[in-house]
């Protein structure tokens, strides 16, 4: 019994790992490899902001639950309503559980999300956050840029402090979802 809550729990810590990945990826994709850099004022423009993204919450979820559809044995989907809600099914012993996690974003005055467990549910129950963002932390290989802290029921997701190839790093602006705003600045690096 006690493993069956486990398993089912690492499923939801890896389901919020990869939603948190996969903002990170689209936001970090590349275009054309063989992009020709000579001639360009991108080393002058080091540390300085190159542009805002603007998108709202349905465009958001489709990016989201679009990479999260490549992914192999993963069945999760992101709604983006007045909060983030991820909702999936992991098998468990060859029976299906249904989950779902909500969680609403706040952007932190140096760019960083953090992300407040308001509700985490499994079948028809309603489990602590502190304990499940516990088992969370406890279990799950996160990257070095995601930091759990169970007691306060919070995700800080370091948007600042993400190691990427690309020579530009992201703040979060604005994630306002019941005005259906999301904005990031995007800055050379």
């Amino acid at each position: 019994m006690n493993n069956k809550w486990k398993l089912s729990f690492l499923a939801l810590a890896a389901v919020i790992v990869i939603v948190i990945v996969v903002v990170a990826s689209l936001l970090f994709s590349g275009g054309e490899k063989g992009f020709d850099r000579a001639g360009q004022a991108g080393d002058s423009l080091t540390g300085k902001k190159l542009f805002t993204i603007h998108t709202g919450k349905e465009q958001a979820a489709f990016l989201m639950n679009k990479e999260i559809e490549e992914q192999k044995n993963l069945d999760l989907k992101v709604r983006l309503t007045d909060q983030m809600k991820l909702f999936g099914r992991v098998d468990v012993f060859g029976r299906e559980i249904v989950y779902q996690m909500s969680l609403e974003p706040e952007v932190l005055p140096n760019g960083d999300l953090a992300l407040h467990e308001k509700n985490v549910q499994v079948g028809r129950l309603n489990l602590p956050g502190e304990q499940v963002l516990n088992l969370v932390s406890n279990s799950v290989k996160l990257p070095k840029w995601v930091k759990v802290y169970p007691q306060e029921k919070v995700i800080h997701v370091q948007l600042t402090k993400m190691d990427n190839k690309k020579h530009i790093r992201v703040k979060a602006k604005e994630v306002d979802l019941p005005n259906n705003n999301i904005s990031i600045d995007v800055f050379g690096k």
